[in-house]
C-alpha cells in the first residue's frame, strides 16, 4: 500500500544538515578540553591528564551496559555520549553488553541484592539492548558525526557482549589469575560494599566480587581490542579502580578512566528504571520505541520540570559545544515559557534515539495536537486541513501506518450504527487501547474524568462523575443518547484531507483515530 511508504532518506538528512554542522567545532576538540570544559567528571588515575596525549594510535574506549532491563532509559544515555564524544575525538568504540556480569549483578548503590528473578530474561534483553544500540550508532553516523579517517570512514563502533569470554573462564583461572591480583582490604574499601555494610543487608561473596569480575573484561578489552579507557557513571568509580589496577599488576601497563555525572532527579535520586515512581510523568523514560513511542518520548523531554534545566544537563545529554549551551540557558532564563533548552534536548536526543524521520514526526504531531498560536484559536483539525503542506500530508500519512509506530494512532472502523450499544463497544475499545499503556487499575476512570473529547467535540466533562462508566475491570462502558448524538456530531467533522480523528483524553492526552477511510485512501 503507497501510504505505508516512508518518505526518501534525502528527505530526513536534509532536517538535520543545520545542527549536524554545528558539531564542526565540537570534533575538534580533544580529550583534555573535554575533561576541562565540563563533560566529564573524574579522570582516573588522578593526575593522569598529561599522560593522554601518549595514548597509542587507534586506541579504543569502552563503556559496559547490563542488561538486566529490556530496554535502555534515558540516564544509560547520559555514559552513552561519554562513549561518543570519545569518538568524536578520534577513538574507536566498545559498546559491552553484560551478558555475562548480569548473572552476579552490579551491587553498585543498592542497599539491597538484586533479584535473581530479573536476569532470567537477560539474553532476551541483550538482543533488545543490542537493536537499540545499533539505532543509536546509525542515527549518530548520519546526524551528527562529521569527523573522518584517513580512510575516509569513521573509526569503529563496536557492540560485544561479555559473556563471550567470560563464560569460558574456568573458576579455578578466575581465582588463579584475577582474584588473586586482589586484596580484601581494598575490596572493603568500594563504596558499594561500604553502603551494603552500613546497611545492615550485607553482601554475599559473589557480589563482594564483582568489580574483579568486571575487571577481567578492561583487561581482555586492553589485550584483544587496544582498549585505554573505561567510560561509566560516577557509581562505577570502583568498579573502573578494579579494571585499572588489574591491567597494572597483570601486565604492567597503564590505562585510562572517565566518569560522567548520574543524571539526577530534582531531589538528588537517580534518573534510574528501578528509582522512579510508576505514575506516567515519573516513569523511566525508555528509549525503546515499543516501551515508548518517539512520540512519547519527545513529549517526556519537551515537558521535562524547569527545575531539571541546568547546563550541566545539557552538556550531559547532547554534543552541545559551550557556546550553543551559553546560548539556550540565556534564552530559558529570558524566555523560560518557550522552553528553549527543553525543545533543543526533546530535537536532539530524539534524532540521536529514533532517527529523523522520527523527530519529523513527533514535531509534526506536536504541532497538531498543540497549536502555538492560541490567539486564533486554531484547533488540531484547522492545522491538518489549512496549514500542513502535501508534503506534510503525505508524511503524516505514512507515520500513520500500523507499522510505524511513531505517533499516536488508533486504527478503527467507524461503529456499524449510533445505537448506544454499538457506540459504547467502540468508544470504550477506543479508550481502552489510548490507556493499554497504563498500570494503574483506575487510569480509565481517572482519565474520563479529566475529560474526553474528539474533534474538539466535549463528550464528557472534567470533573464528571460518570454514573454511565462501568468499573475498568470491565472491557466496555455504557454511554446513553446523549454521548450517541455527540459522538456523531464528532465524527461528522472529520478531516476532509485524511479522514482523520483527533481524541483527547484531558489537557494533554491525544491519539489521531484513523478509520477505515484513511486505509483505503
Amino acid at each position: 500500500m503507497p501510504y505505508v511508504v516512508l518518505p526518501p532518506r534525502w528527505f530526513f538528512k536534509c532536517l538535520s544538515l543545520s545542527s549536524k554542522a554545528k558539531r564542526l567545532v565540537h570534533t575538534q576538540r580533544t580529550l583534555k578540553t573535554l575533561l576541562h570544559e565540563g563533560y566529564f567528571a573524574e579522570l582516573l588515575p588522578s593526575k593522569s591528564e598529561k599522560y593522554l596525549p601518549d595514548l597509542p594510535p587507534n586506541y579504543s574506549v569502552y563503556l559496559g551496559i547490563d542488561p538486566s532491563a529490556d530496554s535502555l532509559q534515558l540516564g544509560n544515555l547520559v555514559a552513552l555520549m561519554g562513549l561518543l564524544r570519545c569518538h568524536m575525538v578520534g577513538a574507536s568504540v566498545l559498546t559491552v553488553v553484560g551478558t555475562g556480569t548480569v548473572a552476579v549483578g552490579d551491587p553498585s548503590g543498592r542497599l539491597t541484592k538484586r533479584d535473581s528473578n530479573l536476569n532470567s530474561n537477560y539474553e532476551t534483553n541483550a538482543v533488545e539492548i543490542e537493536h537499540e544500540l545499533a539505532n543509536i550508532r546509525q542515527n549518530y553516523l548520519e546526524n551528527f558525526f562529521t569527523r573522518k579517517t584517513e580512510t575516509g570512514a569513521p573509526h569503529p563502533i563496536i557492540i560485544l557482549r561479555n559473556g563471550d569470554w567470560l563464560s569460558g573462564m574456568h573458576c579455578l583461572e578466575f581465582l588463579r589469575d584475577i582474584a588473586s591480583r586482589f586484596r580484601i582490604p581494598e575490596l572493603l574499601e568500594k563504596e558499594s560494599v561500604q553502603l551494603r555494610l552500613n546497611s545492615g543487608s550485607g553482601m554475599d561473596l559473589n557480589e563482594f566480587l564483582y568489580p574483579a569480575l568486571q575487571a577481567v573484561d578492561f583487561l581482555h578489552l586492553y589485550q584483544n581490542y587496544n582498549c585505554r579507557i573505561q567510560v561509566g557513571g560516577q557509581d562505577q568509580l570502583g568498579n573502573i579502580q578494579c579494571g585499572l589496577d588489574l591491567i597494572h599488576r597483570k601486565l604492567g601497563s597503564y590505562a585510562f578512566g572517565l566518569t560522567v555525572p548520574l543524571l539526577t532527579t530534582p531531589d538528588g535520586k537517580k534518573f534510574g528504571k528501578s528509582e522512579t515512581g510508576t505514575g506516567t510523568r515519573n516513569a523511566p523514560i525508555w528509549l525503546s520505541k515499543d516501551k515508548l513511542t518517539p512520540y512519547a518520548f519527545y513529549q517526556r523531554i519537551l515537558n521535562l520540570p524547569d527545575q531539571l534545566i541546568s547546563s550541566r544537563l545539557l552538556r550531559q545529554l547532547t554534543f552541545f559545544s559551550s557556546d550553543e549551551i551559553q546560548s539556550l540557558m540565556k534564552a530559558h532564563e529570558n524566555t523560560p515559557d518557550t522552553r528553549p533548552v527543553q525543545r533543543a534536548l526533546a530535537r536532539e536526543l530524539t534524532l540521536l534515539v529514533h532517527g529523523a524521520s522520527a523527530l519529523h514526526a513527533s514535531e509534526l504531531a506536536t504541532r497538531i495536537f498543540f497549536p502555538r498560536n492560541k490567539s486564533t484559536e486554531q484547533t488540531s483539525l484547522g492545522i491538518i486541513s489549512e496549514e500542513l503542506t502535501q508534503q506534510e500530508c503525505d508524511c503524516l500519512r505514512a507515520y500513520l501506518a500500523p507499522t510505524v509506530k511513531l505517533v499516536p494512532v488508533i486504527h478503527s472502523q467507524l461503529p456499524v450504527d449510533w445505537s448506544t450499544e454499538s457506540v459504547s463497544r467502540w468508544l470504550g475499545c477506543l479508550l481502552q487501547t489510548a490507556t493499554s499503556a497504563e498500570t494503574e487499575s483506575s487510569y480509565v476512570t481517572n482519565c474520563l474524568r479529566k475529560g474526553v473529547t474528539m474533534n474538539d467535540v466535549v463528550l464528557f466533562k472534567p470533573n464528571n462523575r460518570m454514573k454511565s462508566v462501568q468499573h475498568p475491570s470491565d472491557d466496555h462502558l455504557t454511554v446513553d443518547l446523549t454521548v450517541c448524538q455527540l459522538l456523531q456530531e464528532a465524527v461528522g467533522r472529520c478531516e476532509a484531507r485524511l479522514g482523520l480523528n483527533i481524541l483527547k483524553l484531558g489537557k494533554h492526552e491525544h491519539w489521531f483515530v484513523a478509520t477505515k477511510r484513511l486505509w483505503d485512501t
